[in-house]
């Protein structure tokens, strides 16, 4: 066995570094890598030079000659690591094998035999069945007092939902304004909707990111912020 005396002056010398002169080097060696990496490095480096330290000098001597067999050794060690790729795993036969065939796509049918079966099955369906009570701009403006030219600056601006009923003339869901105003909240979602009629579908039905409510039942509680934050993760 060496001297205990200068064993304990060479360990107490290998302790003397720290986790961030370990850091240092190993920035200074690997510019481009993660703060994070970087730090657990730093963290595993030092508490194997600790335990290093703590061994006789012939026992460190003994490492450095067996230091590839040991990388070897901790990485199949180490949590998380299962068998090797290039390691040959046996199977064992698991019984007679049974050969089968899905039925396929079916026969081919022609373009106008496709658009025929989806005709019966699209049922037309009123607006108000999925949008709630909608109204024209004449409508609106006689019972909310909101002139025509304010509806269509509105609407252009994206602060309300205009849904196209027929090829031009366009239909208004009332639920959407409050004190003859639009509801706050409306702008923000139809800036992140891909177009109105997404974004009204959004709104009126019961999301469970929001407790199971309807986007447009919260933005009206005044949880505006809540709406929108799920809205941006929905249309992102």
């Amino acid at each position: 066995m060496g001297n205990p005396a200068i064993e304990a002056g060479r360990a107490r010398r290998i302790r003397g570094l720290s986790e961030g002169t370990i850091r240092i080097a190993l920035r200074e060696s690997n510019p481009k890598a993660l703060a994070g990496d970087l730090g657990t490095m730093a963290e595993i480096l030092l508490a194997v030079s600790d335990a290093i330290a703590e061994l006789p000098y012939a026992a460190r001597n003994e490492l450095v000659r067996e230091k590839d067999q040991i990388g070897r050794r901790l990485i199949e060690s180490a949590p998380g690591q299962g068998r090797s790729a290039a390691t040959p795993t046996h199977i064992e036969g698991g019984g007679r094998v049974i050969h089968s065939r899905g039925a396929g796509l079916g026969e081919a049918i022609s373009i106008e035999e496709g658009r025929r079966r989806l005709r019966d099955y699209a049922t037309p369906r009123p607006i108000e069945s999925w949008a709630g009570p909608v109204a024209g701009a004449s409508e609106i403006e006689t019972s909310l007092g909101i002139p025509r030219s304010t509806l269509s600056k509105w609407q252009q601006r994206k602060a309300i939902v205009g849904l196209l009923r027929g090829e031009r003339k366009l239909a208004y869901p009332l639920e959407q304004f409050v004190d003859g105003r639009p509801l706050e909240g409306i702008a923000d979602i139809l800036r992140l909707a891909p177009d109105a009629r997404s974004g009204w579908l959004w709104l009126r039905q019961a999301h469970g990111a929001l407790d199971g409510r309807i986007p447009l039942e919260v933005l009206k509680s005044g949880r505006r912020a809540d709406v929108v934050e799920v809205a941006e993760r929905d249309f992102a």
